[in-house]
C-alpha cells in the first residue's frame, strides 16, 4: 500500500470512528442511561450516561486497535514494547509531569493573551466616547467663557458710566478680562480589565475546559472507585497511544519522519477537538495534544517503545483532570 493510501486510511479512521462512530456510541449510551437503572441508586441519569459513554468508548477503542493491527500487519509485540524497562517507565512518569507543566503554561499564556485583547477591544469604544464627550465639554466651556467675557465687558462699561469714568465719547481702556475657565476634563476610560473581571473570565475558561469528552473522565473519577476510574481512563489513553504513535508511526516509518510525524500529530490534535462544547474548552486538549503529539512522536521515532509513552499519557491526563 502506498504512503498516500496509508495516510488516507488513518485519516478515515479518525473521521469515521472518532467522530461518527463515537457520536452513535454516545447517543446509544445516553439512551441506555435514561432507560435503565444500571449502577448505584444514587447515580443520576447524567452521571450514568457519562460512565456508560466512557466505557463504550474504551471498549470500542480496543476493537479499533485490534482492527488496525490486522490491517497494517504490525505484530502484537508492539502492544507491550517497553514494559520490561522499569527505568523507561519511571522516565515516562517524569515526561508526563513535564508535558503537563508545559501544556498548562501555554494554555495560561493563551488565556491571558485572549483576555488582554478582549479588554483592549472593549476600551476602544469607551475611548471614542470619552474623546467625543471631552470635545463637547471643551466647546461648551469655550462658549460659556465667551459669554462670561462679554457679560464682564458690558458690566464694566455700565459701571464706568455710572461712576463717570467713561463718558459717551470716551472709550477708556479696560482692564484685562478674566482668564477663561479651564475646559472640563474628559472622562478617562479604563485601559485594563478589572482584576475581578479577569478572575471571573479565567474561571469561565477553566469551567469550559471541563466539559465535552473530558466530563466523562471527571464524572468517572467522582462516582467510581479509583481503580475503576483509572482503568477506564487507562484503556482510553493507552489506545490513543497505540493508534497515533504505535500504529501510525510504525506504519508510516518508510515515508520518513516528516510525513509520519506530521500525519500523527495533525490527526491526534484533530481528534482532541471532537465533542468539545466551545473553542475555549477545546483549547486545553488541543494545546495538550500538540505538546504530547510532538514530544511522543519524536520519542517514539527514535525509541519505538510504546508502554513508557502510555505511562506518560496516563500521568498527564490524570493530573490534568484531578
Amino acid at each position: 500500500m502506498s504512503t498516500a493510501w496509508r495516510v488516507a486510511t488513518l485519516a478515515a479512521v479518525v473521521v469515521v470512528y472518532y467522530w461518527f462512530g463515537k457520536t452513535l456510541l454516545f447517543r446509544g449510551a445516553r439512551r441506555l442511561a435514561a432507560a435503565t437503572r444500571i449502577g448505584p441508586s444514587h447515580w443520576g441519569t447524567a452521571q450514568r450516561a457519562d460512565v456508560f459513554e466512557l466505557a463504550a468508548a474504551g471498549a470500542s477503542h480496543v476493537l479499533v486497535v485490534a482492527a488496525l493491527l490486522a490491517v497494517t500487519g504490525i505484530g502484537p509485540g508492539m502492544l507491550v514494547s517497553g514494559l520490561a524497562r522499569p527505568d523507561l517507565l519511571a522516565l515516562g512518569v517524569l515526561l508526563g509531569v513535564g508535558e503537563l507543566a508545559l501544556g498548562s503554561l501555554l494554555c495560561r499564556a493563551l488565556i491571558e493573551l485572549s483576555l488582554t485583547r478582549g479588554a483592549r477591544a472593549r476600551t476602544r469604544p469607551a475611548r471614542r466616547t470619552a474623546g467625543a464627550a471631552g470635545a463637547g465639554e471643551r466647546r461648551a466651556a469655550d462658549s460659556a467663557n465667551r459669554r462670561a467675557a462679554g457679560a464682564g465687558v458690558r458690566g464694566a462699561l455700565l459701571g464706568a458710566r455710572i461712576r463717570g469714568v467713561v463718558g459717551r465719547g470716551d472709550r477708556g481702556a479696560l482692564g484685562p478680562v478674566g482668564a477663561p475657565a479651564p475646559p472640563g476634563s474628559a472622562r478617562r476610560s479604563r485601559t485594563a480589565a478589572d482584576p475581578a473581571d479577569q478572575g471571573q473570565s479565567l474561571r469561565s475558561w477553566l469551567g469550559r475546559s471541563r466539559g465535552g469528552w473530558i466530563r466523562h473522565h471527571l464524572t468517572s473519577l467522582k462516582v467510581l472507585p479509583l481503580w475503576a476510574a483509572l482503568g477506564l481512563t487507562g484503556v482510553q489513553v493507552a489506545s490513543e497511544e497505540l493508534v497515533f504513535r504505535g500504529v501510525a508511526l510504525t506504519w508510516l516509518r518508510e515515508a520518513g519522519p516528516l510525513v509520519a510525524l506530521t500525519t500523527s500529530v495533525v490527526l491526534f490534535v484533530l481528534m482532541q477537538a471532537f465533542f468539545m462544547s466551545s473553542w475555549q474548552g477545546a483549547m486545553f486538549p488541543v494545546v495538550g495534544g500538540i505538546v504530547m503529539g510532538v514530544v511522543h512522536g519524536l520519542v517514539f521515532w527514535t525509541t519505538p517503545l510504546v508502554v513508557p509513552l502510555v505511562v506518560a499519557h496516563v500521568v498527564f491526563f490524570v493530573f490534568a483532570v484531578i
